[in-house]
């Protein structure tokens, strides 16, 4: 009986984070005006002293939830928005019998109070990759976009950053799956290739 032979490549995700920033406005940065000052004020006339009631807060802070006007806020280009599910690992394998790589399908949620732009960074080799050097087409296919992360093809290599998508609202997602296949003369009796990547993200706060 014939023996199948099975090619799998399995990506590694890991993350980057790029901030940018947003006209909305929030609680207190460092540094800024009290956004309570024109209301939390007292006269003082015909004596002299006055006591200030000073309030501090320690709590770590929560991308989940709208900002505190009573509370700091980093600023709108700090990586502390981030607050994003994705998977730790992504598979994609083919076969002699399979019609090109297949993968499962695999979500990245937002679950930040702010919105996220997800772009591909970067897509490095890792463990026995070179055996596949310039003889894997791979695509990362989210809602209709295919986003090359390998190719056999010199005129069209693949560059980052790169968007994915956009998702606007706290737990929102974005789906996505992995295809191509490697190049004709792969000979899968005779091969079996185990390859690591590393699918580096970048995020940009909407």
């Amino acid at each position: 009986m014939k023996k199948t032979k099975l090619l799998t490549l399995c990506g590694v995700l890991a993350i980057g984070a790029s901030l940018l920033g947003s006209t909305q406005v929030y609680a207190y940065e460092n540094g800024q005006n009290d956004p309570h000052a024109a209301t939390n004020t007292l006269e003082v006339k015909k004596t002299d002293s006055a006591t200030i009631s000073a309030e501090g807060t320690f709590e770590p802070f929560d991308p989940t939830k709208l900002p505190d006007p009573a509370k700091p806020t980093p600023k709108k280009d700090h990586k502390a928005w981030v607050d994003v599910k994705i998977p730790s690992k992504v598979l994609f394998s083919q076969t002699d019998v399979s019609e090109g790589i297949i993968s499962p399908n695999y979500e990245i949620q937002n679950l930040s109070a702010k919105g996220v732009k997800v772009s591909i960074n970067d897509f490095t080799d890792g463990d026995n990759a070179n055996k596949l050097e310039g003889r894997l087409d791979l695509n990362l296919n989210s809602d209709g976009k295919k986003v090359a992360l390998r190719s056999t093809d010199k005129q069209k290599v693949p560059s980052f950053p790169t968007e994915i998508g956009t998702i606007t609202s706290q737990n929102g997602k974005i789906q996505f799956t992995l295809a191509g296949s490697v190049k004709k003369g792969f000979d899968f009796t005779k091969e079996t290739v185990k390859a690591n990547y590393k699918l580096v993200l970048k995020f940009e706060v909407q």
